[in-house]
């Protein structure tokens, strides 16, 4: 057992568009390139993965899913689908496989994902030929 504790102050933010993602950077809306992410947890097989993304107004999260469940936390700002928005203090179950897309509001949004282990996977839309 242990306690890991992850001051702001020392957390490692990355710009999006900095990360290697090799075919992934070709379903990732460029708005999205501008955000920027850290870990609190980086997770493994069987750790609790806890990612923070700061967003720009407008960013576009393009439609994907993942191999993992999700939970979405809006810690400021908010983020919007179809005619649906989800405000500061609000959170988003995502199961695995589900295919989503948001946007985010007016202003900088920060988000939460937690996720009950590592999980990297990114599985864009189809796109019908």
């Amino acid at each position: 057992m242990s306690i890991r504790v992850h001051h702001e102050t020392e957390l490692t933010w990355r710009k999006i568009g900095d990360i290697p993602m090799e075919w992934m950077r070709d379903h990732i809306d460029p708005t999205e390139l501008e955000g920027q992410l850290c870990f609190h947890e980086e997770g493994d097989a069987t750790t609790m993965q806890l990612m923070e993304m700061r967003l720009n107004p407008h960013t576009l999260i393009a439609p994907h899913a993942h191999d993992a469940d999700e939970i979405f936390y809006v810690a400021e700002g908010s983020l919007h689908w179809g005619n649906k928005a989800l405000l500061a203090g609000g959170s988003m179950f995502i199961a695995a496989g589900v295919t989503y897309s948001f946007r985010i509001g007016d202003m900088p949004t920060k988000l939460l994902n937690f996720r009950a282990h590592a999980d990297h996977s990114f599985r864009p839309e189809a796109v019908e030929a």
